[in-house]
């Protein structure tokens, strides 16, 4: 997507108003409706060309010679980044989250599946929700073989007895026998450890300490391909909701949205990618890199657990949402599950 056009304040309040009265109503619009609800001051003819120059710079779009005005994703991501206002939840909203956390499920997976009902009730978009690998892999056990004068195999069995091979090359020759020793030793200080806990200990290593360094590098890989490998569990809830936008009558783009999201590994990847440099995540349109979701807006944040970021919780609806209203919502219903996760230790 084309980097944005700073545009002046007029610019900024007739993208906003469009922006904002098409989402509400879905009909494009026009220069007429937005100087009798919008611009009483301006003439029809001043907002028509500010209207042209918008269509020009790709905020906007004409669907046919004779209809009003709609967003193009670009005009979306600007009026997200520089127009949307900051919103609260209503307290109806507000209490009715609560009153749903409250008759959850003391267990993390009813917490969970509550987070996914509510948002989608709230949202009137289909929300997703991940189910975080709670249990991080951990060293049960290590074995140090010999194979050749200057490589070694290393076997890694882990917490469940999920056994795991690599092998090490090292730079000198090692007997078995000092092998032995090596891997008593690492048993001894690594036991019940996790990939996080190792990369610790690589820092603490000194230069001369060079096979103990390449052998946690490699069981530090082990451990990160074991988990990679642990699919994300996506929850979901309010596909009936889909119905309910216009921009799905089209059974083909129902269609090819509803799949992707009940099979679950393709959002899975695609939720795992999102980056999280703000609290709240919006990708919208073209921005996803999956065709299923090119007529789709994604609004995610995380939730956490023992505090620590432990899932994602959000909606996939229609370009055309309430952003500002969807922010609000997902940001309370994640509040509210980590709210409700860290109460399940009392």
């Amino acid at each position: 997507m084309l980097e944005p056009t700073q545009l002046d304040e007029r610019k900024q309040r007739i993208l906003k108003a469009v922006v904002s009265d098409y989402t509400l109503t879905g009909i494009p619009v026009g220069s007429q409706v937005l100087a009798a609800k919008y611009f009483l001051a301006l003439s029809s003819a001043t907002i028509r060309n500010e209207l042209a120059d918008l269509v020009g710079t790709g905020y906007l779009q004409q669907p046919h010679t004779s209809a009003g005005r709609i967003p193009t994703d670009r005009g979306y991501r600007y009026f997200v980044d520089f127009l949307m206002q900051p919103e609260a939840a209503p307290p109806a909203i507000r209490r009715t989250v609560k009153q749903e956390f409250d008759t959850a499920p003391h267990q993390l997976e009813g917490i969970l599946e509550k987070a996914a009902m509510v948002l989608a009730q709230i949202t009137e978009n289909v929300s997703l929700v991940t189910a975080p690998q709670v249990s991080e892999a951990r060293i049960k056990h290590i074995d140090l073989v010999s194979l050749e004068a200057q490589s070694a195999l290393i076997i890694l069995v882990l917490e469940g007895n999920l056994i795991k091979q690599q092998i090490v090359n090292l730079e000198r020759a090692i007997s078995q026998e000092d092998l032995s020793r090596m891997a008593a030793m690492l048993n001894r200080k690594l036991r019940g450890q996790s990939a996080e806990e190792l990369s610790a200990r690589i820092g603490q290593l000194g230069t001369d300490r060079g096979e103990q360094r390449r052998i946690l590098e490699r069981l530090i890989e082990s451990i990160k391909n074991h988990q990679a490998q642990g699919q994300t569990v996506v929850l979901h809830d309010g596909m009936r909701n889909l119905l309910r936008h216009p921009e799905f009558v089209e059974v083909n783009r129902l269609e090819e949205l509803l799949e992707l999201i009940e099979q679950g590994a393709q959002l899975a990847g695609i939720l795992q990618q999102v980056a999280f440099e703000k609290d709240v995540e919006i990708i919208i349109g073209r921005e996803n890199t999956s065709s299923g979701l090119r007529e789709c807006s994604l609004v995610l944040t995380t939730y956490k657990m023992a505090d620590r970021v432990r899932g994602t919780v959000g909606v996939v609806g229609p370009t055309r949402m309430r952003y500002g209203q969807i922010v609000a919502r997902v940001r309370l219903v994640s509040q509210m599950t980590s709210d409700a996760l860290a109460n399940l230790g009392n």
